[in-house]
């Protein structure tokens, strides 16, 4: 525990004299920049009503360092993105609609919203989980521990409130249900049979609440935003048909001085399943709509994560307007004595030359289950397989077309 504080103090501190903000949860309106081609556009004449579609199709090329790691040195299709938006009076809707490789689907968020006021607004259907750093929670294109966790573009079947001014942004949210696990963009808790899988753990997470609030700050040159979040629900099992609990609290910070951005959180969360006798309590089953393996993770653990970036500005190259440089870390430390901590380091590069995004990845990881194949497969949580302790690489190259 002492080792879990100490992590989370000097990432908090290490951001206590800078300042920044990300975009979020603001509310949807349609943008007024033309898009490339397929991109779809209508406005009315009093401006009242709109209509968006866009989205993005993206391929990929991966090397990955294990012996069982498949398609490598191929570019392979990634994803085909639609994105719908629309809005009529203080009426509007987002939804996210993603095709991906091996046949899958997801929705990434999809919901209707209603404009209360220049501030406020309410979103019923599949809107984001309000939790840390939104949207995402690093910058490269490889994911990491947070988003494997569930605390990064997830969302759940309810309602949000969102209030957003120049300085405070509060976000309420309730989720009687979790998505449909046939269509999770990012994993979740979730039972054996939601998965195909014949599995002892049979949880699943019911009448979820959530609360996030943010403060910005300014200055002349730089800009940071400080918040916490909060989240709790029941976690019914259904076959004891008893209720246990789960609750996570987080603190993040993104800061914003000149050219560089960095961002930081720590998070601390809680799973209590009521789990029938001679299934252990120590984890918990995650999973989404099959693109990744289903995977346990540590029922109690702290996660903490600091990522940093820097903007060059290529005015003279052409179509290439600006490059980001950064690197992505994370850590998950594990309550369990004798369960070695998870770690995830990238350092890459985000080309921006639109309607193109590329992105170049390499990453190392240490007991996380997406690196190393069969061999890590115990790395979120006991770290007893083969690969336990062992450091993995991946490159990954992702190339979109973004209209």
């Amino acid at each position: 525990m002492k080792r879990h504080v100490t992590c989370l103090g000097l990432m908090m501190s290490s951001c206590a004299g800078f300042a920044g903000e990300v975009s979020p949860a603001a509310l949807v309106t349609a943008t007024t920049v033309k898009k490339p081609f397929p991109h779809i556009s209508w406005r009315s004449d009093d401006g009242e009503s709109s209509l968006d579609i866009g989205g993005a199709l993206r391929v990929h090329y991966r090397d990955e360092g294990w012996d069982t790691a498949e398609n490598n040195g191929r570019l392979l299709f990634d994803t085909f993105r639609i994105d719908v938006q629309a809005t009529y009076k203080n009426a509007f809707s987002d939804l996210g609609y993603w095709f991906q490789d091996d046949g899958k689907r997801s929705v990434d968020r999809g919901f209707i919203g209603y404009r209360l006021n220049n501030h406020s607004s309410l979103q019923l259907g599949a809107p984001f989980k309000p939790f840390g750093i939104e949207p995402y929670p690093q910058f490269g294109t490889t994911w990491h521990l947070p988003f494997f966790m569930g605390y990064g573009v997830s969302a759940g079947v309810g309602m949000k409130y969102v209030y957003k001014d120049e300085r405070w942004n509060l976000q309420l949210g309730y989720f009687p249900r979790m998505l449909p696990a046939d269509i999770r963009f990012s994993a979740e808790i979730g039972r054996g049979a939601d998965f195909g899988k014949n599995l002892s753990q049979d949880n699943e997470k019911k009448n979820q609440l959530n609360a996030r609030i943010a403060r910005t700050f300014l200055n002349d040159n730089w800009k940071t935003e400080i918040g916490a979040s909060l989240a709790t629900a029941e976690l019914h099992n259904a076959t004891t048909q008893d209720d246990g609990g789960y609750w996570a609290a987080g603190v993040h910070a993104v800061v914003n001085v000149g050219q560089w951005t960095l961002t930081t959180q720590g998070i601390n969360y809680r799973y209590d399943p009521k789990n029938p006798e001679g299934v252990s309590k120590d984890s918990v089953l995650m999973g989404g709509n099959g693109l990744n393996p289903t995977y346990l993770i540590a029922s109690k653990a702290t996660i903490a994560s600091l990522n940093i970036a820097y903007d060059i500005d290529t005015p003279m190259l052409g179509p290439l307007k600006r490059v980001k440089l950064y690197n992505d870390y994370s850590r998950l430390m594990k309550t369990v004595s004798g369960w070695d901590d998870s770690q995830m380091y990238t350092v890459g590069a985000q080309f921006l030359a639109m309607p193109v995004m590329a992105w170049v990845d390499l990453t190392w990881a240490r007991n996380a289950n997406h690196f190393g194949g069969a061999e890590n497969g115990t790395g979120f949580i006991n770290t007893s397989s083969v690969g336990s302790n062992q450091w993995y690489y991946r490159t990954n190259v992702n190339i979109g077309y973004y209209f």
